[in-house]
Protein backbone atom coordinates (compact mmCIF):
# COMPACT_ATOMS: atom_id res chain seq x y z
CA UNK A 1 0.00 0.00 0.00
CA UNK A 2 2.69 2.26 0.91
CA UNK A 3 4.74 1.83 -2.26
CA UNK A 4 1.67 2.32 -4.44
CA UNK A 5 1.24 5.54 -2.82
CA UNK A 6 4.87 6.31 -3.02
CA UNK A 7 4.25 5.11 -6.67
CA UNK A 8 1.34 7.36 -7.37
CA UNK A 9 3.22 10.71 -5.75
CA UNK A 10 5.90 9.88 -8.07
CA UNK A 11 3.82 9.93 -10.97
CA UNK A 12 2.30 13.39 -10.40
CA UNK A 13 5.66 14.88 -9.59
CA UNK A 14 6.65 13.77 -12.59
CA UNK A 15 3.59 14.38 -14.66
CA UNK A 16 3.57 18.46 -12.89
CA UNK A 17 7.78 18.90 -13.58
CA UNK A 18 6.88 17.90 -17.34
CA UNK A 19 3.72 20.34 -17.43
CA UNK A 20 6.28 23.36 -15.76
CA UNK A 21 8.45 22.36 -18.63
CA UNK A 22 6.24 22.32 -21.53
CA UNK A 23 4.20 25.04 -20.35
CA UNK A 24 7.88 27.64 -19.99
CA UNK A 25 8.68 26.32 -23.46
CA UNK A 26 5.27 27.76 -24.74
CA UNK A 27 5.42 31.05 -22.90
CA UNK A 28 8.73 33.84 -23.34
CA UNK A 29 8.96 37.65 -21.43
CA UNK A 30 8.09 40.78 -22.99
CA UNK A 31 9.92 43.39 -20.85
CA UNK A 32 11.20 47.18 -20.84
CA UNK A 33 10.99 50.56 -20.61
CA UNK A 34 8.53 53.39 -21.72
CA UNK A 35 10.37 57.02 -21.75
CA UNK A 36 9.33 60.25 -22.86
CA UNK A 37 11.27 62.54 -25.42
CA UNK A 38 13.54 63.32 -22.66
CA UNK A 39 14.51 59.64 -22.30
CA UNK A 40 12.91 60.03 -18.94
CA UNK A 41 10.15 56.33 -17.64
CA UNK A 42 6.72 57.02 -18.14
CA UNK A 43 4.51 56.38 -15.34
CA UNK A 44 1.48 54.35 -15.67
CA UNK A 45 1.72 53.24 -19.45
CA UNK A 46 0.73 50.77 -20.38
CA UNK A 47 2.10 48.28 -23.57
CA UNK A 48 -1.66 46.83 -26.05
CA UNK A 49 -0.46 43.53 -27.56
CA UNK A 50 -2.42 42.63 -30.94
CA UNK A 51 -1.85 39.40 -32.83
CA UNK A 52 -2.02 41.27 -36.12
CA UNK A 53 -1.47 44.50 -37.31
CA UNK A 54 -4.89 45.86 -36.80
CA UNK A 55 -5.03 47.75 -33.28
CA UNK A 56 -7.89 50.16 -34.08
CA UNK A 57 -9.51 47.21 -31.77
CA UNK A 58 -9.58 45.58 -28.06
CA UNK A 59 -5.76 44.28 -27.53
CA UNK A 60 -5.53 40.74 -27.29
CA UNK A 61 -3.04 41.50 -24.20
CA UNK A 62 -2.10 44.48 -21.94
CA UNK A 63 0.73 44.78 -19.33
CA UNK A 64 -0.07 46.33 -16.19
CA UNK A 65 0.72 50.21 -15.86
CA UNK A 66 4.47 50.54 -16.26
CA UNK A 67 6.45 51.59 -12.86
CA UNK A 68 7.75 54.50 -11.98
CA UNK A 69 10.95 54.32 -13.91
CA UNK A 70 8.70 52.97 -16.74
CA UNK A 71 9.78 49.78 -16.78
CA UNK A 72 6.66 47.09 -17.82
CA UNK A 73 6.35 43.37 -18.16
CA UNK A 74 3.84 40.59 -19.19
CA UNK A 75 4.40 36.78 -20.10
CA UNK A 76 3.03 36.06 -23.13
CA UNK A 77 2.27 32.68 -25.42
CA UNK A 78 5.52 32.09 -27.76
CA UNK A 79 5.21 31.14 -31.50
CA UNK A 80 4.07 33.83 -33.04
CA UNK A 81 4.20 37.26 -33.69
CA UNK A 82 2.88 40.30 -32.31
CA UNK A 83 2.56 43.71 -32.60
CA UNK A 84 2.41 46.12 -29.74
CA UNK A 85 1.62 49.79 -28.81
CA UNK A 86 2.55 51.73 -26.04
CA UNK A 87 0.30 54.15 -24.56
CA UNK A 88 -1.07 56.73 -21.80
CA UNK A 89 -4.62 57.34 -22.15
CA UNK A 90 -6.67 59.97 -20.40
CA UNK A 91 -10.28 58.15 -21.26
CA UNK A 92 -10.10 54.66 -21.03
CA UNK A 93 -8.22 51.67 -22.93
CA UNK A 94 -9.85 51.57 -26.30
CA UNK A 95 -11.42 53.72 -28.94
CA UNK A 96 -9.89 56.77 -31.06
CA UNK A 97 -7.10 57.96 -29.16
CA UNK A 98 -8.03 62.00 -27.51
CA UNK A 99 -5.93 65.09 -28.23
CA UNK A 100 -4.79 64.22 -25.21
CA UNK A 101 -3.54 60.53 -25.03
CA UNK A 102 0.08 60.05 -25.74
CA UNK A 103 1.49 56.82 -27.29
CA UNK A 104 4.55 55.46 -29.38
CA UNK A 105 2.97 55.68 -32.67
CA UNK A 106 3.02 52.44 -35.59
CA UNK A 107 2.65 48.95 -33.53
CA UNK A 108 6.21 47.39 -33.14
CA UNK A 109 6.66 43.62 -34.41
CA UNK A 110 7.47 41.23 -31.63
CA UNK A 111 8.87 37.57 -32.69
CA UNK A 112 8.28 35.43 -29.64
CA UNK A 113 10.66 32.34 -30.46
CA UNK A 114 12.48 33.88 -27.98
CA UNK A 115 12.65 33.38 -24.02
CA UNK A 116 13.37 37.41 -22.96
CA UNK A 117 12.52 40.16 -25.69
CA UNK A 118 13.04 43.11 -24.53
CA UNK A 119 12.08 46.59 -26.17
CA UNK A 120 11.56 50.62 -25.46
CA UNK A 121 8.77 52.95 -26.47
CA UNK A 122 8.79 56.24 -26.78
CA UNK A 123 5.30 58.27 -26.17
CA UNK A 124 4.98 61.49 -26.62
CA UNK A 125 1.61 63.94 -26.93
CA UNK A 126 2.75 65.44 -30.14
CA UNK A 127 0.73 69.03 -29.11
CA UNK A 128 3.30 69.56 -26.93
CA UNK A 129 5.83 68.48 -29.15
CA UNK A 130 3.72 70.94 -31.89
CA UNK A 131 3.51 74.63 -29.07
CA UNK A 132 7.07 73.80 -27.89
CA UNK A 133 7.62 74.69 -31.92
CA UNK A 134 5.17 76.91 -32.85
CA UNK A 135 5.50 80.98 -32.36
CA UNK A 136 2.62 82.95 -31.36
CA UNK A 137 -0.17 82.90 -33.81
CA UNK A 138 -0.22 86.86 -35.02
CA UNK A 139 1.12 86.50 -38.70
CA UNK A 140 1.21 82.99 -39.09
CA UNK A 141 -0.43 80.72 -41.90
CA UNK A 142 -3.49 78.31 -40.95
CA UNK A 143 -2.93 75.05 -42.77
CA UNK A 144 -5.49 72.26 -42.44
CA UNK A 145 -6.91 69.03 -44.00
CA UNK A 146 -6.85 65.34 -43.57
CA UNK A 147 -4.50 62.75 -43.44
CA UNK A 148 -5.62 60.29 -46.16
CA UNK A 149 -4.16 57.02 -47.45
CA UNK A 150 -3.49 55.92 -50.83
CA UNK A 151 -7.37 55.29 -51.84
CA UNK A 152 -8.16 58.26 -50.33
CA UNK A 153 -9.48 57.22 -46.72
CA UNK A 154 -8.81 59.42 -43.85
CA UNK A 155 -6.07 57.89 -41.51
CA UNK A 156 -5.88 58.19 -37.80
CA UNK A 157 -3.25 57.89 -35.35
CA UNK A 158 -1.38 60.05 -37.70
CA UNK A 159 0.21 63.27 -37.66
CA UNK A 160 1.82 66.00 -40.14
CA UNK A 161 4.76 67.47 -40.28
CA UNK A 162 6.34 70.55 -42.34
CA UNK A 163 9.75 71.23 -42.85
CA UNK A 164 11.83 73.89 -44.57
CA UNK A 165 14.10 71.29 -45.59
CA UNK A 166 12.86 68.23 -47.87
CA UNK A 167 15.12 66.15 -46.00
CA UNK A 168 13.98 65.36 -41.80
CA UNK A 169 16.94 64.65 -40.34
CA UNK A 170 15.62 64.54 -36.45
CA UNK A 171 12.63 66.34 -35.64
CA UNK A 172 10.75 68.59 -38.25
CA UNK A 173 9.71 72.05 -37.98
CA UNK A 174 6.60 72.00 -36.87
CA UNK A 175 4.28 68.98 -36.27
CA UNK A 176 0.31 68.91 -35.86
CA UNK A 177 -1.42 66.55 -33.18
CA UNK A 178 -2.43 63.08 -33.70
CA UNK A 179 -4.82 62.73 -36.33
CA UNK A 180 -8.45 60.96 -34.94
CA UNK A 181 -10.67 58.93 -37.15
CA UNK A 182 -11.38 61.75 -39.07
CA UNK A 183 -8.27 62.37 -40.36
CA UNK A 184 -8.16 65.74 -40.04
CA UNK A 185 -5.71 68.31 -38.75
CA UNK A 186 -4.31 71.46 -38.03
CA UNK A 187 -1.21 73.53 -37.84
CA UNK A 188 0.00 77.36 -37.67
CA UNK A 189 2.96 78.28 -39.64
CA UNK A 190 5.42 81.52 -40.43
CA UNK A 191 4.78 82.46 -44.13
CA UNK A 192 7.64 80.86 -45.91
CA UNK A 193 8.30 77.52 -48.58
CA UNK A 194 7.78 74.46 -47.15
CA UNK A 195 8.03 71.06 -47.79
CA UNK A 196 4.93 68.67 -46.21
CA UNK A 197 4.46 64.98 -45.34
CA UNK A 198 2.70 62.89 -42.50
CA UNK A 199 3.65 59.48 -40.48
CA UNK A 200 2.29 57.61 -38.05
CA UNK A 201 6.14 56.90 -35.88
CA UNK A 202 6.94 59.18 -33.94
CA UNK A 203 9.96 60.52 -34.02
CA UNK A 204 10.54 59.22 -37.77
CA UNK A 205 14.25 58.94 -37.27
CA UNK A 206 16.81 60.89 -39.75
CA UNK A 207 16.54 60.65 -43.52
CA UNK A 208 12.91 61.02 -44.28
CA UNK A 209 12.35 63.29 -46.94
CA UNK A 210 8.99 65.33 -47.80
CA UNK A 211 8.44 64.89 -51.41
CA UNK A 212 4.89 67.56 -51.45
CA UNK A 213 6.10 71.35 -51.25
CA UNK A 214 3.55 73.87 -49.69
CA UNK A 215 3.82 77.66 -50.02
CA UNK A 216 2.34 79.54 -46.92
CA UNK A 217 2.45 82.92 -48.12
CA UNK A 218 1.02 85.67 -45.92
CA UNK A 219 -2.12 86.95 -48.25
CA UNK A 220 -3.10 83.20 -47.78
CA UNK A 221 -4.76 83.27 -44.02
CA UNK A 222 -6.35 79.55 -44.66
CA UNK A 223 -4.59 76.50 -46.39
CA UNK A 224 -6.68 73.37 -47.48
CA UNK A 225 -4.35 70.65 -48.32
CA UNK A 226 -4.99 66.52 -47.95
CA UNK A 227 -1.74 65.21 -47.21
CA UNK A 228 -1.12 61.40 -48.40
CA UNK A 229 0.52 58.97 -45.82
CA UNK A 230 3.78 57.47 -47.64
CA UNK A 231 6.11 56.91 -44.67
CA UNK A 232 5.49 54.74 -41.57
Amino acid sequence: MRKSALAILLLLFMVTFSYGEDMAAQTFIFRGKIVDMAGKGVCGAEVFIYDSTNTRRPADFITGPSDKEGSYTIQLPAGKRYWAVARVRQDGKYGPLSPAAQHSGEPVAIDADEGLVERQFIVADIRQVAKGKQKAREDMVKVRGRVVDGEGAPVSSAYVLVNAMREVSQLPDYVSGWTEETGLYTLYLPPGEYFIGAAVTFPTGPGMKLEKRLSAVSSQSDIAIDVVLTAK
